[in-house]
């Protein structure tokens, strides 16, 4: 079955770097980002740290999956 509902943010890359099997560190310099960031990005919405992704990164990610999948 299809899932309906929308990943959060912090599913999305948990499951990103699952798929691609990469760590925090070696994720966030496939993307290239900053560690920082993406630990930012994977903090929970009602932290002081949490940071919205950029629309960018969101389709970006979501390429990379696709190629993967694609190759896998």
């Amino acid at each position: 079955m299809k899932r309906t509902v929308p990943l959060s943010q912090q599913e999305f890359l948990r499951d990103a770097m699952t798929v691609l099997g990469l760590t925090r560190d070696q994720f966030a310099e496939r993307i290239g980002a900053k560690k920082r960031a993406l630990d930012n990005w994977l903090l929970p919405d009602d932290s002081q740290e949490f940071r919205t992704m950029p629309d960018m990164a969101w389709k970006f990610v979501g390429e990379i999956i696709n190629n993967h999948k694609q190759k896998a």
